[in-house]
């Protein structure tokens, strides 16, 4: 009868940590006991798993730097690499978060893997792409032009800026404020201008898009592209 409570004392203390997983019980048998009442049922846990979990980015244009945060349940470090070449690891505090700052060129795929003490995986790979850390590149929809100008409908979402280069240099900047959001070239800013337009979206702290091209095209011309 005494081994029956303090099994009962034990399964209720898991139980309060919220710590266990329960996967299978066994419970006493009534006629081998004197008192029903010490009746108890033995459960067995299992850890919940390691994981890297709940992670944001944010880009710093000035510095050329992104700053990683998450969670790493069950792990002492995270192994960070970019295009597959391995970065510092960075500490998980007690609370099992994390933080670290990359500078870094280009628009490859970042991963994040938990370690324990010894330094061995104890988590799958997270992957932070590049839709997850910049703007995405702007696509052409539409373009037409008429004596008055050129507009262009682009794919670009709310809260980005739009901006226009010609021959590398900044000609136009467009904050968009709704979907699908239409820009406009006058006749007089088109003089003289051949070619194509290089178009980068940026966004708050989001790494600038790669680049399109957007085709100047002639009078009296429209262009439709279908994705």
């Amino acid at each position: 009868m005494k081994r029956n409570k303090i099994l009962a004392s034990v399964s209720t203390a898991a139980l309060a940590l919220g710590m266990l997983t329960v996967i299978g019980e066994k419970q006493v048998n009534a006629a081998d006991n004197d008192n029903p009442a010490d009746i108890v049922t033995v459960v067995n846990y299992t850890p919940a798993k390691s994981a890297v979990t709940a992670v944001k980015t944010s880009y710093n244009a000035k510095t050329k730097s992104l700053t990683i945060t998450g969670k790493a349940k069950g792990a002492s470090k995270v192994a960070v690499s970019y295009n597959a070449k391995a970065l510092k690891p960075v500490k998980v505090t007690k609370k099992g978060q994390f933080k670290t700052t990359v500078k870094f060129t280009g628009y490859k795929n970042f991963s994040l893997t938990g370690l324990n003490a010894k330094g061995k995986a104890v988590t799958k790979a997270y992957v932070l792409t590049k839709d997850n850390y910049a703007a995405a590149k702007p696509t052409l929809l539409k373009a037409d032009r008429t004596k008055k100008g050129l507009t262009f409908t682009t794919d670009a979402k709310k809260k980005t800026t739009l901006k226009f280069y010609y021959k590398n240099k900044l000609v136009k900047k467009s904050k968009v404020t709704k979907d699908k959001q239409k820009v406009f070239f006058s006749a007089k800013s088109l003089k003289g201008k051949k070619g194509n337009f290089k178009v980068v979206a940026s966004a708050a702290g989001k790494k600038s898009s790669q680049a399109s091209q957007f085709k100047i095209i002639g009078v009296g011309q429209a262009t439709v592209i279908n994705y």
